[in-house]
């Protein structure tokens, strides 16, 4: 588990030498609501099903250049996620959708691609660690992976404000494996600020 939250820390101190440390930045962000989904990539017949019900995430980002049009991003985030629970079919059983809280801790590790002054793609892997004690679903402790694009504007006092739609499937490859393993995908709204602290 340490290790698991040390991960943000250690790749900034790898990628701090080669890259122009003054233009570090540091900040918050949060996605205040989304569409989630339970999929898996093989079908199953029988048994009950599950559905999303929305989610929200909030975290700490941190960006590091390694040039004028590419950023590497990591940080630390937590999700929330509902999902609704089909009981499975029995004859005159009550199949009334229940609802369950999932927890997600989760490292992001992407490439963000500057263009077009206030423009930007982003996309790469997730370390995600599945904090339920007891859960409806598979566990979704794995690598995942995300892809988004936004906009960005930057203040002159070293602030930027940034609008990042993005997909995320956590659990791609699960690090305990079911046969028919289920996994977490969501898409949402991310809204995030920084701060280069050198300005």
């Amino acid at each position: 588990m340490k290790r698991f939250f040390l991960f943000p820390v250690i790749l900034v101190m790898v990628l701090w030498e080669p890259v122009n440390a003054k233009d570090f930045k540091v900040g918050l962000t949060v996605t205040p609501l989304g569409a989630n989904d339970v999929i898996r990539f093989t079908s199953v017949d029988g048994g009950g099903s599950y559905s999303g019900d929305g989610f929200y995430t909030v975290g700490i980002t941190c960006l590091i250049p390694m040039n004028s049009r590419l950023d590497v991003e990591t940080g630390l985030e937590y999700s929330k996620h509902t999902v609704l629970i089909t009981p499975e079919f029995f004859p005159g059983s009550d199949r009334t959708p229940s609802k369950a809280k999932l927890n997600l801790v989760t490292i992001p590790v992407t490439l963000k691609i500057n263009f077009l002054k206030y423009l930007f793609v982003n996309g790469g892997c997730l370390l995600d660690l599945d904090a339920n004690t007891s859960s409806p679903i598979d566990d979704q402790t794995g690598l995942g992976a995300v892809l988004g694009i936004g906009i960005q504007y930057e203040f002159k006092f070293g602030g930027t404000i940034f609008v990042n739609p993005d997909m995320k499937c956590h659990s791609l490859v699960p690090f305990s494996p079911e046969r028919y393993h289920e996994r977490l995908f969501d898409s949402g709204i991310r809204i995030g600020f920084v701060y280069n602290f050198s300005k």
